[in-house]
């Protein structure tokens, strides 16, 4: 494909592996302001040299159409490597999806075979899912599940020296989220309300989702944590 766009939530490793992968290849981002103004003035001038990576590109949907035109003029294949902090199918900001033009990749973060250096076969998630599961033979593992499950797979959580500074990682991940991201994709009314209801939702993980009784637990209307909930998924 002439576009590969690859997806996922902030700090997963998009950008560390786009520049891995291609190295010495024409890299811009869109958290660099004068690059995002570019983006939004005349995105084509962006698309002049290829191949080029282009990381965040959420922060400017009219991209896409600048993509589009760019690839039916010459299509090469990997011509445009773009990264993104959202799911772009799902923003509703995005009018261009990029059909038989980009093939789009999720990048999750790590399991715990990836982080510890093990042949990637079968992770500990899997095994939870297996015909016949037994606790009793995970402690073989170099990383038990039970504190991989807590510690999460962010590289720099992962890097944590101790909960203390895992707990500061994680704090400062969520108010990035809220403050920034969050209101590049909609206009929330009350950051404190969304916050709440990401506490409550943490609590259900593993658990049928009710809406109805995670908008009453929230104290906000169904319609409103309905919103909430589509915007978790987008941008997330």
């Amino acid at each position: 494909m002439p576009v590969v766009v690859v997806t996922g939530a902030r700090q997963t490793g998009k950008t560390t592996l786009a520049n891995l992968l291609t190295p010495g290849r024409r890299y811009l981002t869109l958290d660099d302001i004068a690059v995002w103004d570019q983006a939004e003035r005349d995105p084509a001038s962006l698309l002049a040299e290829l191949p080029v990576t282009l990381d965040e590109v959420q922060r400017a949907p009219a991209l896409l159409l600048a993509v589009k035109r760019r690839v039916d003029a010459a299509r090469k294949a990997g011509s445009l490597l773009l990264t993104g902090s959202a799911n772009l199918s799902l923003m509703g900001t995005v009018a261009e999806s990029l059909a038989r033009r980009a093939i789009y990749l999720e990048l999750p973060p790590f399991c715990p075979a990836e982080w510890s250096g093990e042949a990637v076969t079968a992770t500990g998630q899997d095994a939870l899912f297996a015909a016949k599961f037994s606790a009793a033979d995970w402690p073989e593992r170099r990383c038990r599940w039970d504190s991989w499950v807590v510690r999460g797979g962010f590289p720099d959580a992962l890097k944590a020296e101790d909960d203390a500074a895992r707990d500061l990682w994680f704090a400062g991940y969520v108010q990035t989220y809220l403050e920034r991201d969050l209101r590049q994709l909609s206009n929330v009314g009350s950051l404190v309300d969304f916050q709440r209801l990401m506490r409550l939702l943490a609590h259900r993980t593993a658990r049928p989702l009710n809406q109805s009784d995670v908008a009453r637990d929230a104290g906000l209307p169904q319609p409103t944590a309905h919103r909430y909930l589509n915007l978790l998924e987008t941008g997330c």
